[in-house]
């Protein structure tokens, strides 16, 4: 089911400002010849720097089939300001839609941990104006180790199955965005590895969408950062 127009309809003529508040899923919408999008996450810090965005993605070397390997890289935007700087880069180009997601503070505080845990453990860490950059151990896979699984996986890990699975339902794991020869890849990996999870950013659009009709305690609010116009 295609439910990701209505949505690119919305951007084109609606704007939320954003605002601190719960856990926020970030999606970037496709653009140009990149036509599977990008996914980040935010959450509270409960400390002076007051909200962090993990941004993980390939921003290193590339290897393999269809390149679908490389550097596992997090890009970590700390505090407001630098938090800013993330979307006016990202808007500069694309639109996306970001999903707050209902979770309690001490569910909050155990994501918040478990990323600062995971970069307190990589390999090399270099600084920007902005942002600071961590060499995870674990290489980038665009099936089991992406930016959207990365981005989810806190919550995946303080949130029991069947709650996840409303929020996620993997009916939606159809790999838009994918051509052919990318799509057949992603399938026979899940396949043998048993893997059934909504793991692209358009699916995970179109999954919460439905997530906040069907399951509204889940999802609290939507926001649209429009791309802005030059």
């Amino acid at each position: 089911m295609k439910r990701t127009t209505p949505i690119l309809l919305a951007l084109a003529g609606v704007f939320l400002a954003s605002e601190a508040g719960a856990l926020e899923v970030i999606v970037g919408l496709p653009y140009g010849k990149h036509a599977i999008g990008h996914t980040a996450v935010r959450v509270k810090t409960f400390d002076d720097d007051r909200e962090v965005i993990y941004d993980f993605g390939r921003y290193g070397d590339t290897w393999g089939y269809l390149g679908f390997h490389g550097e596992g890289v997090i890009r970590v935007w700390r505090g407001r300001k630098a938090i800013a700087r993330y979307l006016r880069k990202q808007t500069s180009y694309r639109s996306s839609v970001a999903f707050v997601i209902n979770v309690t503070e001490e569910e909050e505080k155990a994501i918040y941990r478990y990323y600062e845990d995971k970069i307190s453990r990589t390999l090399w860490t270099r600084r920007y104006s902005r942002h600071v950059r961590h060499r995870l151990k674990q290489d980038y896979h665009g099936v089991t180790h992406q930016c959207t699984s990365v981005s989810l996986e806190g919550l995946k890990a303080v949130w029991p199955r069947q709650r996840w699975e409303r929020l996620l339902d993997p009916r939606f794991n159809q790999g838009q965005g994918f051509n052919r020869k990318q799509r057949e890849y992603f399938d026979s990996t899940q396949e043998k590895l048993g893997i059934n999870e909504v793991v692209v950013p358009l699916d995970v659009i179109d999954a919460m969408e439905h997530a906040k009709e069907a399951n509204p305690d889940l999802i609290m609010a939507v926001r649209y950062y429009r791309k802005r116009k030059r």
